[in-house]
């Protein structure tokens, strides 16, 4: 079967975020979009993921916990986990690592009515105080896919890291041919994904953004990046 997703969304637990981009608005929009998988990946943080997990309940499609880490080389990285178990215990390691947000616009948490509960000083989009190898090895631990994204913006030094570690696949924004053949990205598994910050971002269906998997659930989703 094939299935359309978007497993790059950023709710308002990431500063940068538009206000309408609670969980509810979010699973709300991507049912309207017809999408079947769908991940919340919030900048340098996992804390909103508990009650994403209730709502993801009550829809019709597959949830995956997801976070999107950028690393001190401003290496951008795509988490996605099997259980919220794992990610919530990869998250009481991970908040070692982020530094205070100075900005005026702060990370927002959100209950299950998508009232704004509190908010984190300690959650931005900006560099955590981690290398990528580093990271990688606290990832070890953990029961995860990863991959590098947008590897097609500017500025991005994910590029500079295929070929050190291992990697379940990349990420692009758009399908560039003249860029995949000329970093020999082919080789790779490709995502390609909506990095939403506003409800209107967020991915429809479209012929790039097909998974083509033999039942929906997390097993399967994994089994087609580690073996597929």
């Amino acid at each position: 079967m094939k299935y359309h997703y978007d497993l790059h969304i950023h709710s308002v637990l990431s500063p940068c975020a538009d206000d309408l981009m609670t969980p509810n608005n979010i699973f709300n929009m991507a049912k309207l979009k017809n999408l079947n998988i769908i991940s919340i990946t919030d900048h340098n943080s996992l804390r909103q993921l508990p009650v994403i997990s209730q709502i993801a309940q009550s829809y019709d499609m597959l949830w995956i916990p997801g976070i999107e880490i950028t690393t001190k080389e401003n290496v951008h990285v795509l988490c996605y986990f099997r259980n919220l178990e794992k990610a919530m215990q990869f998250e009481t390691v991970i908040k070692e690592y982020r530094k205070t947000n100075n900005s005026s616009i702060q990370a927002r948490l959100s209950d299950i009515e998508d009232y704004v509960i509190g908010t984190l000083e300690d959650v931005s989009s900006d560099p955590i105080d981690i290398t990528y190898p580093q990271l990688c090895l606290l990832l070890k631990d953990y029961d995860h896919l990863r991959f590098l994204a947008h590897l097609d913006r500017p500025k991005m030094k994910g590029l500079n890291y295929l070929d050190d570690t291992f990697i379940n696949g990349i990420e692009l924004i758009k399908d560039d041919f003249n860029f995949i053949h000329l970093n020999n990205l082919s080789k790779f598994k490709i995502l390609f994904n909506s990095d939403a910050h506003d409800l209107m971002s967020i991915s429809e269906p479209s012929a790039l953004n097909i998974l083509e998997l033999e039942k929906l659930d997390i097993d399967t989703f994994f089994m087609c990046f580690r073996h597929g």
